[in-house]
């Protein structure tokens, strides 16, 4: 029993008591190398440190305060890749570490992770200009089709069907650690971990590498202007707080106060601020990401009482060292990105999605406001702003019951005619205005069902909804000019020269170095009248052939379409007119380019 007891305690005594200098390895969380692991953790509170993992057992290896006094370190020699560890503060308090790119739940432990083992083979970012920008928005738990959370592997079997319909960039909602597997992921609970239930690190990287073959830019939606509020080991993560606040990560005072909690990062202190820049350079090194979108950062910018110049400082610093350092990834707001010189290149346009919307979902013609619907052409355009129909709060069944725009045009028959025409009549106008048009997961098929973490895409609707899908692709290719005809929409020239409010008739012209080959007219008849007599005349910048490049009407797209209107109009006379036939609820686009041939 004594020999027994003696070699019980002494393992004992190791495991609790045995310590290191403080490491000379630079970083900060786990940093495995060939000699083993080094931890380090800002603590400025913590009367003690140790780390405690698989590698000791689940002992405590006690930390050094580092010279500057505010984090601890030690290195490792038997921690590895892969295994499980904590942070204990003051013998009691036990955490994850705020800097684990893996864990292995919200609730449970930090993962020592290498970033550097990962395999990026021949892997090239695709080099997107911004005039080619076309965004799709996606939800990883939900976009594999199968019961959530899918997958980020999920997601890569349908990564060719993006690529077949045209777009050039996927926005993913954000993946960071959350609690549970279900959430639109708003709530992060671990900054730099990838979330278990997507996959975790390696998955993400998988996941950009397939986009990144089929020329597929990934940006990274990120969340700094709150956190949590559950599963949050950063509150009070050393021990300290002030009064009912959440200690070192958070302001202390009523600046903590937002919409979800009161867990507004501190941005004035200078370790939070290098939390968030890590976490941001991060994405863009380690999973070499193409872009971000910074979640509401209006709530960076504003408290509660008044303006956070702090959070414009931080935005300003992040911004700018990206823009040198990075200067392809794309740098996107959610809101407020130009109150001040914070380097974004983008915002979201949030009036342009209701102006839209509210046109498209008016249920009765006299309503419609044909200088709204302009307004969404000419006012503010360009590539500073981010432009969409359908986006996930905007579709969310957790926002006051909200869905789809065919189900909000009408609830009770989502897929009669005038919903699936006039929603389709709200992407035309979307992909023919100057501007960086993003479509929603499920848009481009058709999908009627709200958005929510536990609803699948319905993969199916894909080939029930092939004229949908075609559609889509079919815009997407002329707002790009993939075959030459149509570089209008390319450029941000707009001139709405036709506002026809008793037929609810728009028409503009699209440019981008102006002129006959370059100019495009784009048509849109929002009232549920068919032209079919060829007497209504539309104003054209030349006189000549204009060829028919889209027709919203056609029944290539429908078989419930109409085909109105002609493939060719000739214009003429001074100005130049020429007779054009519109089915109802629909949108043409023309230009002096003849279309390539067509397959099918």
């Amino acid at each position: 029993m004594k020999a027994n007891w003696f070699f019980v305690g002494w393992v004992y005594l190791g495991l609790v008591l045995s310590s290191s200098a403080q490491s000379a390895r630079p970083g900060l969380g786990s940093l495995p190398h060939e000699s083993g692991t080094t931890f380090r953790v800002w603590a400025p509170f913590a009367d003690s440190a140790a780390v405690a993992g698989e590698f000791n057992g689940w002992g405590r290896t006690v930390m050094t305060r580092d010279a500057t006094g505010g984090t601890w370190s030690v290195d490792v020699p038997a921690a590895r890749a892969g295994q499980r560890y904590k942070y204990v503060f003051n013998d009691a308090l036990w955490k994850r570490d705020p800097r684990a790119r893996r864990v292995n739940h919200s609730n449970g432990d930090s993962v020592v992770y290498d970033p550097a083992a990962f395999d990026w083979g021949a892997d090239r970012a695709p080099a997107i200009d911004r005039a080619d920008l076309v965004i799709y928005e996606m939800h990883v738990g939900t976009f594999g089709g199968g019961p959530p959370p899918a997958t980020l592997d999920d997601a890569i079997p349908h990564l060719d069907h993006l690529r077949d319909l045209g777009v050039t960039a996927i926005q993913l909602m954000p993946v960071n650690e959350f609690p549970g597997g279900l959430s639109w992921g708003y709530n992060p609970s671990d900054l730099f971990a990838i979330e278990t239930d997507y996959g975790g690190p390696d998955a993400l990287k998988r996941f950009v590498r397939a986009a990144h073959e089929r020329g597929l830019a990934v940006f990274a939606d990120v969340v700094h202007n709150h956190y949590g509020p559950t599963d949050l080991d950063l509150w009070r993560f050393d021990g300290w707080a002030e009064g009912d606040f959440g200690g070192i990560y958070f302001y202390c005072d009523s600046r903590a106060y937002t919409p979800w909690g009161a867990t507004r990062p501190d941005y004035g202190r200078p370790e939070v601020r290098a939390f968030i820049r890590d976490q941001i350079f991060m994405f863009a090194d380690e999973y070499r990401v193409d872009g971000f979108r910074w979640d509401s950062v209006y709530n960076m910018l504003n408290t509660d009482q008044s303006h956070n110049e702090q959070g414009v400082e931080l935005l300003r610093d992040v911004n700018a060292e990206l823009a040198e350092t990075h200067p392809r990834v794309f740098r996107i707001a959610e809101d407020h990105a130009f109150d001040a010189d914070m380097r974004f290149d983008a915002q979201w346009d949030i009036g342009h999605r209701w102006a839209l919307f509210q046109q498209l979902a008016t249920a009765f013609d006299p309503e419609r406001n044909l200088r709204t619907v302009a307004g969404t052409y000419f006012d503010w355009p360009g590539f500073q702003r981010v432009i969409f129909t359908e986006a996930h709060d905007y579709v969310g069944r957790m926002n006051d019951n909200r869905s789809r725009v065919p189900t909000m045009i009408h609830p009770e028959e989502p897929d009669s005619i005038w919903a699936r025409k006039r929603a389709l009549l709200g992407a035309a106008v979307l992909l023919t205005t100057p501007g960086i048009p993003m479509i929603f997961q499920g848009q481009e098929m058709g999908e009627t069902q709200s958005f929510h973490d536990d609803t699948p895409l319905r993969w199916e609707l894909a080939d029930a909804h092939a004229g949908t899908v075609r559609a889509y692709a079919d815009l997407i290719r002329l707002r790009r000019n993939l075959d030459g005809a149509t570089p209008g929409l390319k450029g941000v020239g707009v001139n709405v020269h036709h506002l026809d409010h008793d037929n609810k008739v728009l028409a503009c012209v699209r440019w981008d170095q102006g002129g006959p080959t370059d100019d495009v007219v784009v048509v849109a008849n929002f009232s549920d009248l068919d032209f079919d007599r060829n007497d209504y005349e539309i104003e054209f910048p030349s006189a000549g052939t204009w060829y028919r490049h889209f027709n919203g009407d056609s029944s290539r797209y429908a078989p419930d379409f109409r085909d109105v209107g002609a493939d060719r109009v000739e214009a003429a006379g001074e100005p130049p007119k020429a007779a054009v036939g519109m089915g109802r609820y629909s949108l043409q686009i023309f230009s002096r380019n003849p279309p390539p041939a067509r397959p099918d």
